[in-house]
């Protein structure tokens, strides 16, 4: 019997790639202590002005995430470090393509000798007992899909390196398996958005993980593990798992309704057969193991 996974690494098994123990030379501490020295140190050096109490959220071994606790209400701040560059590198990229593009947590301020930022304190989690929460999560993830569509020209034209019409003629990554498989992925993102989508996907999709601002907006935390040659499929293989973990158990051809109700309404062309057709592709191009229903 098939287990019905429920969070989102659950649902991605078989498209892990694992690193080796130790890839990383210069890994995040993991005292406490040292951590918050680092983090006051990084404050004092590149981020001057930037004062308060720092208590450590999260810590990991490639990256910290911590409070700044600043007077009046609502002037906190969020600190996080990276021990990864390519990560630090990748989430900068992010932000610089969704700031203005999807409903993600604001960025302030970076600094590339650090590998830090300086991110929207968003305290109030969301509420998922409401029924709308699905569809919403749905849009959300489907906004951060579509940035690229909705960016100004200079831009645009920045990163048309990334876009769909750029990765049809180059090679596929390293990390895709059948690279014929990737090929008929990305044909069925040209079908549905165009050449110029650069195919964002990989977020860190957790409830956890949408966050309401004091104005009510919901927005989604951390795109750390953002790409722009994932595409948003991997997003959607996730989805099911993440609602039910928030206490939405919705069978997959509900899920996969909310998602192209979310895509047309950016823009996106898919039908339900060319979309199940994408997702066959990926599970051949990427090793994942099972769609979990989302493909019948």
């Amino acid at each position: 019997m098939t287990t019905v996974p429920t969070t989102a690494a659950q649902a991605l098994t078989g498209l892990a790639r694992l690193r080796p123990s130790g890839w990383l030379a210069t890994p995040m501490p993991a005292d406490p202590v040292d951590l918050l020295v680092r983090a006051r140190r990084v404050l004092a050096a590149d981020h001057p002005g930037v004062n308060g109490q720092i208590s450590v959220v999260s810590a990991r071994y490639t990256a910290a995430v911590f409070a700044v606790h600043r007077p009046p209400p609502g002037s906190s701040l969020v600190l996080k470090l990276h021990a990864d560059p390519a990560a630090y590198a990748g989430e900068t990229l992010a932000y610089a393509l969704l700031a203005d593009t999807a409903p993600v947590a604001r960025l302030y301020a970076e600094a590339d000798l650090s590998r830090s930022l300086l991110l929207e304190h968003l305290p109030e989690p969301a509420d998922w007992t409401e029924a709308t929460m699905p569809a919403l999560l749905a849009e959300r993830a489907a906004a951060v899909h579509t940035a690229s569509l909705r960016l100004p020209g200079e831009a645009g034209e920045a990163l048309a390196g990334f876009t769909l019409a750029a990765l049809r003629g180059a090679r596929a990554p390293a990390w895709i398996t059948d690279p014929s498989a990737y090929g008929e992925v990305l044909a069925a993102h040209l079908d549905a958005y165009g050449p110029g989508l650069v195919p964002l996907g990989h977020l860190d999709l957790k409830p956890e993980h949408l966050r309401r601002r004091p104005d009510g907006e919901l927005v989604l935390l951390d795109v750390e593990s953002v790409r722009p040659d994932v595409t948003g499929l991997i997003d959607l293989v996730t989805l099911p798992a993440v609602l039910r973990q928030a206490g939405h158990d919705l069978d997959p051809d509900r899920v996969l309704g909310l998602y192209l109700d979310a895509t047309a309404a950016r823009g996106g062309n898919w039908t339900a057969g060319s979309l199940k057709n994408a997702l066959r592709a990926y599970v051949a191009a990427t090793g994942l193991q099972s769609l979990h229903g989302l493909d019948r």
